[in-house]
């Protein structure tokens, strides 16, 4: 903001205290322009969009104290700030997997009641989509909750009415707007039943408390860690885990498969659902156990983030199995299966033959996974240079750049490990959701139908197959 350039910083270090929001996540000066509109409103009794009106220094000191005196100055301006884009059924996949994953469960116990979490909620779409799937596939009323959270208490009073426009219905088919709503002048008015079948409540994420309340069975958590800084995503995440029942799933958004992988957490490998169970104390064991065979099969073991934050997660107390999720920064993304490049089989020890190549590389993977990226880097680079093009190599040096917020360098190196392994599923995942974040979602679809297709092309292997397969991937991207 021209007249408050000063003042910014502070402004982006409030909003990351009270939200654990990265101002540079909304987009350029989206925090200038909704401060901006919010001091015409409250200091200049002006439109909050009336540019013509001047702002000066003076006005955003005086806006300032007004926000740290002001409760309900603050909740108005992450108000500003918070623009719901949601529809139902967005993402059906999830869906479809929650409408087995719940069945499955109350089978294994029939006299289970389900407990699903939605946060943020918005204006409730995907609470009620939750809802609406469990009902349609006959699961009654009586045998699930829906709690859903949501910072905004503008969008909460949206989302209990239960009205919606045309833009909360995308896509086809609708067959489930005749069944569950009734159409009126300004929109559709969702059904009591529906609605009767959650509860809305004004909260921030940061408002859970590990051991609160009964642990949720599943969790939808999709498209707001990518906006919190790293220390924010960690501390979210450990929340998330700390509330998920044993055997639970976390659905998240595309573009935070990484995010739930650089934990302890394993993907439910259902296709483009992005569902994430707790790993087991054997998977942890088994990637903390991979080493490298051979030059050839030398592929990524675990890399942790540089941020002191990770650093003193980690040195945590740690929790009984399964592992817990702050652990390690980075956690194995599935069960060994070759589709993911995870089947080496577990060696305690590397060989004492081991070749230099590998060796390299292993030195290399050590200085990533204690945060020393320049070493990692270094080393990294050396072995292609010394030893030629290597998928394993590319593949570290894109995590790497990823884990430092150098997007194009790490889309850079995914693809080059894609051209020596056309079929690299966690290059193809990778690259998907950088893609996603780009705004290229044909493409993150693109590259995401063709790492399915190459899970599906593997997934019969033998284990004897499996341990012929490239090695055990176990890094994901921050």
């Amino acid at each position: 903001m021209n007249a408050a350039n000063a003042f910014v910083p502070r402004f982006e270090a409030w909003l990351l205290r009270e939200t654990g929001i990265d101002a540079s996540s909304l987009g350029v000066n989206a925090l200038e322009r909704a401060v901006l509109e919010r001091v015409r409103v409250t200091r200049l009794n002006a439109s909050a969009h009336d540019t013509s009106v001047a702002v000066d220094p003076a006005d955003i000191e005086a806006y300032w104290q007004q926000l740290n005196l002001a409760r309900d100055e603050r909740q108005a301006l992450i108000e500003t700030l918070v623009v719901p884009e949601t529809w139902f059924y967005r993402d059906r996949e999830a869906y479809v997997a929650l409408a087995r994953l719940a069945n499955e469960r109350l089978v294994r116990d029939p006299m289970h009641v389900l407990r699903v979490l939605s946060l943020p909620c918005s204006t409730g779409e995907e609470p009620y989509t939750v809802a609406m799937t469990l009902l349609d596939d006959g699961i009654g009323e009586n045998r699930f909750t829906v709690d859903a959270f949501d910072i905004s208490a503008r969008v909460i009073e949206h989302a209990r009415a239960g009205i919606y426009g045309r833009n909360s219905f995308r896509g086809h088919p609708l067959t489930f707007r005749d069944r569950h709503f009734t159409a009126r002048q300004d929109g559709w008015q969702l059904s009591e039943r529906v609605r009767g079948t959650v509860r809305f409540s004004q909260a921030n994420l940061f408002d859970l408390q590990a051991g609160a309340q009964a642990p949720y069975d599943f969790i939808f958590c999709r498209n707001v860690l990518i906006y919190f800084d790293r220390e924010a995503q960690d501390r979210a995440i450990r929340l998330l885990d700390a509330n998920l029942a044993d055997g639970g799933t976390i659905f998240v958004g595309p573009a935070e498969t990484g995010l739930m992988m650089r934990h302890a957490m394993t993907s439910a490998r259902i296709p483009l659902a992005f569902a994430f169970r707790r790993s087991t104390a054997e998977e942890t064991y088994a990637a903390r156990a991979v080493r490298p065979l051979s030059a050839s099969t030398a592929s990524v073991t675990t890399l942790s983030m540089s941020s002191p934050a990770f650093a003193a997660a980690s040195r945590e107390p740690a929790k009984p199995a399964p592992a817990p999720a702050a652990r390690r920064a980075f956690a194995p993304p599935a069960p060994p299966t070759r589709a993911q490049h995870a089947a080496r089989p577990v060696i305690e020890q590397a060989p004492p033959s081991q070749p230099a190549a590998a060796k390299s590389l292993d030195t290399a993977r050590r200085h990533a996974d204690a945060g020393e990226f320049d070493e990692a880097e270094r080393l990294a680079h050396q072995h292609a240079i010394v030893h030629g093009p290597n998928v394993d190599a590319f593949y570290l040096l894109g995590l790497i750049a990823d884990a430092r917020g150098r997007s194009a360098d790490a889309a850079d190196f995914y693809r080059k490990a894609l051209y020596l392994d056309p079929a690299h599923y966690e290059a193809l995942t990778h690259l998907a959701a950088l893609l996603d974040i780009g705004g290229d979602r044909a493409g993150a679809q693109n590259l995401m139908q063709r790492a399915q297709r190459s899970a599906a092309r593997a997934a019969p292997a033998s284990t004897e197959e499996s341990q012929r397969s490239r090695g055990f991937h176990a890094a994901r991207r921050s």
